[in-house]
């Protein structure tokens, strides 16, 4: 890339004070740009709150003036028909008046007119529940002739018209408020509205600035970026080596080990096995030269004896454990057939496998290798999967050797198989990797179950490879 060659406005040492004052100034802006905004908003708030307790005031005058209705009908409707039902209304009526009033005095504040008005509207309504209180007093007494007699005398005292005229003064000055709040609320609105706009204007100058100067300074970084891309393909190609030398590195410690364990196994079958099986001779001996004259002593001895046997199956187990003496003899294929029987009866879980002959490898890595993915995955399986059924197959696909283990249980979710502490399936994709194979940990037909999928490249002698075939495992 050809470096720029025009008239340099930044130097290199002055382009990050540059950016950074201009950053700073952008940023100052943008905080003035914020507090104009947050005013705004203040004004407006309080000039809609303003809007919103003169409306409500309204509203509650109105209902006020509804309740002394309801409460005068209820008490007359009482008077006329002696229906309790009427009486009970009325007092709810009386008791809700002292709450509206509390209500719009909070509303309307403790000074001005309207303040004083809520004062005479409850003097006045003290008055007309006393009024309506003494007619009932006058209908208990005198029955409904006396009652209506009260109500007629309370009608021309004109108390309900006094709270009426209190109410409707009130609403038309609170309708004067609102006219002139909403104004305000206008005009605050307009105002703040002009502020924004300039604060808008001048902070996506500064901005413009900032970009523009940004601009030329990734300009005159073109240069240092292009030697940086050639040091990170080389930096690349060194960690592609490195992880090759890791990987060969893994390879050789896992071939350590199954070396080692193939040591232990043998060790343990002719040292350890011969020690077993001459004491069970011994024993056996002894607890048939004692048998007759001694039984007491001899059923000790056969109970030596059986655990002699649980010691020796155990032996063979471990022996098993570390190097299966059929993969070595018999194969890969006769190895996994094995085992697989044996882990089927001992969990109790169908497992069926079929893979092609003996496969047999020079190769020891390599057999080694499936077959202990084979039992990282069926020991998964019993511990984890909850399954029932198995089903597993290994095939010989030219130089390479195919895998597929899958089971019906709960199946494996994305997050599982991320879950860093997951050792298992981290084991067998590395011993896999380490060998230059691959895996794949899948959903199974129908979201059901686990599928692992690989492959190994391996050398096996035999007959002629099968040529590649699907494979589908159906549990429906």
């Amino acid at each position: 890339m050809r470096p720029w060659s025009g008239p340099k406005l930044i130097g290199a040492w002055e382009a990050p004070i540059v950016l950074l004052s201009a950053y700073l100034l952008g940023m100052a802006l943008l905080l003035a740009s914020g507090f104009i905004d947050l005013r705004n908003a203040r004004e407006t708030e309080a000039s809609s709150l303003n809007v919103s307790r003169t409306l409500e005031t309204m509203e509650k005058l109105r209902q006020i003036g509804n309740t002394l209705f309801i409460a005068e009908t209820s008490q007359r409707g009482f008077i006329i028909t002696g229906n309790a039902d009427y009486l009970q209304t009325y007092r709810d009526m009386q008791q809700r008046i002292p709450v509206r009033l509390a209500e719009i005095d909070h509303l309307v504040g403790t000074a001005g007119t309207q303040h004083d008005s809520v004062d005479r509207m409850r003097a006045l309504a003290k008055v007309k529940f006393d009024e309506m209180d003494q007619t009932l007093d006058a209908y208990r007494v005198a029955g409904q002739p006396g009652a209506i007699a009260r109500v007629i005398q309370d009608d021309a005292i004109g108390s309900m018209t006094k709270l009426r005229e209190v109410i409707r003064t009130m609403l038309d000055e609170e309708s004067r408020l609102l006219a002139e709040r909403r104004v305000v609320a206008a005009a605050s609105y307009s105002a703040g509205l002009s502020r924004a706009l300039v604060s808008t204007a001048i902070v996506a100058l500064a901005l413009t600035a900032f970009f523009l100067l940004m601009h030329r300074f990734l300009r005159q970084r073109d240069a240092a970026l292009a030697i940086a891309e050639s040091s990170n393909a080389e930096l690349e190609q060194r960690v592609i080596d490195r992880t090759a030398d890791l990987s060969d590195l893994s390879r050789h410690l896992l071939d350590v080990r199954e070396q080692e364990k193939k040591s232990i196994a043998r060790d343990l079958h002719d040292e350890f096995g011969s020690y077993l099986t001459a004491i069970n001779m011994d024993v056996s001996r002894a607890r048939d030269k004692i048998a007759a004259t001694n039984p007491e002593q001899a059923a000790k001895l056969e109970r030596t004896l059986g655990l002699l046997g649980s010691a020796i199956e155990m032996k063979r187990q471990l022996i098993s454990d570390l190097r299966p003496s059929m993969l070595d003899n018999l194969g890969l294929g006769a190895a996994l057939e094995q085992y697989i029987d044996e882990w089927s009866r001992r969990t109790g879980i169908t497992a069926t496998f079929d893979h092609d002959g003996e496969l047999v490898s020079a190769e020891e890595g390599c057999p080694i290798s499936i077959f202990r993915v084979f039992q990282e995955a069926l020991t998964n399986i019993a511990k984890h999967s909850g399954a029932s059924r198995v089903a597993a197959h290994v095939y010989r696909v030219g130089d390479e050797i195919e895998f597929e283990i899958a089971d019906d249980g709960v199946g494996l979710s994305d997050a599982d198989r991320a879950k860093p502490g997951v050792h298992g399936l981290l084991g067998i994709r590395e011993r896999v990797l380490a060998y230059r194979g691959r895996v794949d940990f899948a959903k199974g037909n129908d979201g059901r179950g686990t599928v692992i999928r690989g492959s190994m490249p391996c050398q096996v002698s035999g007959e002629d490879p099968l040529p590649p075939r699907p494979y589908a495992l159906d549990f429906a």
